[in-house]
């Protein structure tokens, strides 16, 4: 059954990143899947996703609600190839979250689940969709600051430092857009939690270079579009 293609373009956060270090079959691939997206790829790691976000909004104290995910999802019997696949990916990436707290620095700050229906960012006729899985808050000497989190499950395609840096330029973006009344944005806090290489990155400082790449990628991504089939 064919799917229905996106008639705009758009593309998640971390697949722009990933298309920044992407070979160039590897890159139409990306666009492919977002121009045609597939439901199971769109929840593939939905069950690990929801419980690392739970247990690093509670200040990574709430490690139960990974491990009770873990012994849910080890119950299950399900009954295809690909179900069985995407359920023990996920508990994988659990235990590997478990494996990794000691990494993860919250630098003091607040932490609070992001919305699912977080605003997405235009750049250049491309709809970019950042949507943070956690929301920072902390103080320094100026007053509030603020930061934003995204987690990265895949260990397909796991994040390094230059393609976490993206993703934390693009966060400060987001924020400086959307969360500029609530206080300085933080470089620092706009980091990435990639539990496919158990890697925590943080922030980076210096993010103009980065963006101008970010935006030449979009016009590259609404360039190709059109061209993209089934």
């Amino acid at each position: 059954m064919a799917r229905r293609p996106e008639n705009s373009p758009r593309i998640s956060l971390n697949k722009l990143c990933e298309f920044m270090t992407a070979s160039i079959p590897r890159q139409r691939r990306i666009i492919r899947d977002q121009k045609f997206p597939s439901d199971f790829l769109r929840v593939y790691y939905r069950e690990a996703q929801e419980a690392v976000s739970l247990c690093i909004a509670s200040q990574l104290d709430d490690t139960a609600a990974v491990e009770r995910q873990i012994d849910i999802l080890n119950q299950q019997a399900p009954e295809t190839v690909g179900t069985q696949r995407r359920l023990a990916s996920n508990v994988d990436a659990l235990e590997g979250f478990l494996n990794m707290l000691d990494e993860v620095n919250l630098f003091g700050a607040t932490p609070s689940l992001g919305g699912n229906d977080a605003p997405k960012l235009m750049i250049r006729n491309v709809s970019v969709s950042v949507r943070p899985e956690i929301i920072l808050r902390s103080e320094n000497r100026n007053g509030p600051i603020v930061g934003a989190m995204k987690i990265h499950f895949p260990k397909t395609h796991p994040m390094n430092e230059h393609s976490a840096g993206y993703i934390s330029a693009m966060l400060q973006e987001w924020a400086q857009v959307h969360m500029h009344e609530d206080g300085e944005i933080s470089g620092q806090l706009c980091s990435v939690v990639d539990v496919g290489s158990q890697t925590f990155f943080e922030g980076v400082r210096s993010t103009r270079q980065r963006l101008r790449d970010l935006q030449d990628a979009c016009e590259t991504i609404a360039a190709l579009w059109p061209t993209i089939t089934e």
